[in-house]
């Protein structure tokens, strides 16, 4: 059995099974370059995440220890940046916990 061109079955499937490579290397290709692309807009964004988060946790330190000097005129200096560091403690254990929960679905 031989095609239009005179190409014979085993002809016709090798130049399709090329034809195929040729197309999954292509759509590779695009999904690569779609992705770099997307990391490339997100990249500046990220950064911009990171220094938001790394000024908050000095924001959240500075407020910890105001909380604790404020404590200090009934407690002492030590009491009260002992008494600040654990509601900041306890803040975020109560915080790490419900986010566990929400995470496992379970709700005890």
């Amino acid at each position: 059995m031989a095609g239009e061109n005179g190409e014979t079955l085993r002809e016709l499937v090798t130049r399709l099974i090329e034809s195929a490579k040729d197309y999954a290397r292509a759509e590779i290709a695009v999904a690569k370059q779609t992705a770099l692309e997307w990391v490339n807009r997100a990249r500046t964004a990220i950064i911009a995440i990171v220094i938001a988060i790394v000024l908050l946790l000095a924001a959240l330190t500075v407020l910890v220890a105001a909380l604790g000097v404020a404590l200090a005129h009934w407690i002492g200096m030590a009491g009260g940046l002992a008494v600040a560091a654990l509601l900041a403690i306890g803040t975020a254990g109560l915080l790490g916990w419900f986010a566990a929960t929400r995470l496992t679905g379970k709700n005890g």
